[in-house]
């Protein structure tokens, strides 16, 4: 083929270029000029210069496009002076791999395009997506998993070009019956053409957060509850883009359950707890009990404040700042305390006892003091004591308080009854120890004398 193409060339020697006319030595200067004229003036700094950050990203990039069509332009028109056919040039195959996918110079030439493209767009993408993640401040990862997707879908979609330009040898491995779902042949395309989709829908699912998220805040919304509606949301997305892409593929989602049915309830009795914790999540949603940032407080003696509620588990963070992974099933089987639910103010108490004899008066008063000395303490509900009870070996008092913020309360008693203690010092008020008074008969002494 090459000498054929060769022979049709003028005198292509080892002096063809000596051999041209001079109207095909001007057409080769004036392509030289072209290609450095084109390429002096669409210099990036030079098209970019004094533009804002978003267009100068924008002429940046078409200043590359630009030299690449250029450049690509003026080659053929460089052939085509040479005198070659270039249909026949760019369509004869110059070699076969594996006797099955002809390489041809137009399959080379679109791999060179191809990949010159993916360059350029992800120089781009890169920079148009930092400067956007920095002007609408969202999360650095979603910019890169956003620039991912764009670079994934550019090249899936230049592979089917070079995949029906290779042959059917590649299309047929693509096409090939990997197993089959009511009658629905799953090859290794569909695959990927589902796993495309869903992660489309994942990276979709995590923009819509930012969005919704930042909604809320600029309205001075309620965090939690917000989320736990976001939540319900992201799972209606997901229901309706597996369905979606369940039929996309042709497979009958009525058909896939009855048949599934028997083996569900087989499952069923093995993974019983697993559905269990997925009810029990769908109740905690929907009812609204437990939000994002309540603090809660389990019967197994977990305290913490919900960081996240999921469709199987949710993530608590208690006053350790240790994350715990709480199955949902024990916020609807165990008696659970929302601090939060009601409102924000909660009562907490301190209990001491003091001496037989102490001035009670001035118990109470140093007690109410100990209070309200500490910043966390609101003033209103004041607090109060309780005279409790005359116990055994003290005078039993109940100092009550206020707070809003009931997550760090246990710090908070433990400050209360240090100041406690000092001001008790202080005023000389006694804390007492439990005492046994032991009172002996005269008459025993006598007996153990006599003994």
């Amino acid at each position: 083929m090459i000498d054929s193409l060769i022979t049709e060339m003028p005198a292509y020697s080892e002096g063809w270029l000596l051999s041209l006319d001079y109207l095909q030595y001007l057409q080769l200067g004036l392509m030289i000029l072209a290609l450095a004229l084109a390429w002096i003036f669409s210099r990036p700094e030079k098209l970019a210069s004094g533009a804002s950050e978003m267009k100068k990203i924008f002429l940046i990039t078409l200043a590359w496009v630009i030299r690449g069509v250029v450049t690509v332009g003026l080659a053929l028109w460089a052939l085509s002076v040479l005198g070659l056919n270039l249909g026949e040039f760019f369509g004869t195959p110059v070699v076969t791999i594996a006797g099955e996918v002809p390489v041809s110079p137009f399959f080379l030439f679109t791999l060179v395009v191809g990949v010159y493209l993916l360059v350029v767009f992800n120089k781009f993408i890169k920079r148009f997506i930092s400067k956007a993640s920095e002007k609408w401040r969202f999360d650095r990862n979603i910019a890169k998993q956003l620039r991912r997707f764009a670079m994934l879908l550019l090249f899936i979609l230049l592979g089917h070009l070079w995949l029906k330009l290779a042959g059917s040898f590649l299309l047929d491995l693509f096409n090939d019956k990997l197993f089959a779902i009511n009658e629905v042949a799953i090859t290794p395309g569909i695959l990927v053409y589902t796993l495309f989709i869903l992660y489309g829908v994942a990276l979709g699912i995590r923009l819509i957060e930012v969005i919704y998220t930042r909604h809320v805040l600029s309205k001075g919304l309620n965090m939690g509850q917000s989320k736990t509606v976001f939540q319900l949301l992201k799972y209606a997305l997901w229901v309706i883009a597996i369905i979606f892409t369940l039929d996309s593929i042709g497979i009958n989602i009525t058909v896939l359950v009855a048949s599934s049915a028997a083996l569900l309830v087989g499952l069923g009795f093995g993974i019983q707890g697993l559905f269990n914790d997925y009810i029990s999540g769908l109740v905690v949603l929907f009812e609204g009990l437990i939000k994002v940032g309540d603090v809660v407080e389990i019967e197994s003696e977990l305290i913490g404040r919900v960081m996240d509620v999921g469709l199987r588990t949710s993530k608590i963070l208690t006053r350790d700042n240790i994350i715990m992974i709480v199955p949902n099933h024990n916020f609807v089987s165990d008696k659970v305390i929302n601090w939060s639910y009601n409102e924000q103010k909660t009562r907490f108490h301190v209990d001491v006892g003091v001496a037989y004899g102490s001035d009670v008066r001035l118990v109470e008063k140093l007690l109410i003091e100990s209070a309200l000395e500490q910043s966390e303490v609101i003033d209103e509900p004041k607090p109060h004591v309780l005279f409790r009870d005359f116990g055994n070996s003290s005078l039993d008092f109940r100092l009550f308080f206020w707070v809003e913020e009931v997550f760090y309360v246990e710090i908070l008693k433990s400050k209360i009854r240090f100041t406690i203690d000092e001001k008790f010092r202080e005023h000389e008020v006694v804390i007492p120890f439990p005492q046994r008074d032991l009172h002996l008969k005269t008459g025993w002494d006598q007996m153990g004398h006599r003994e």
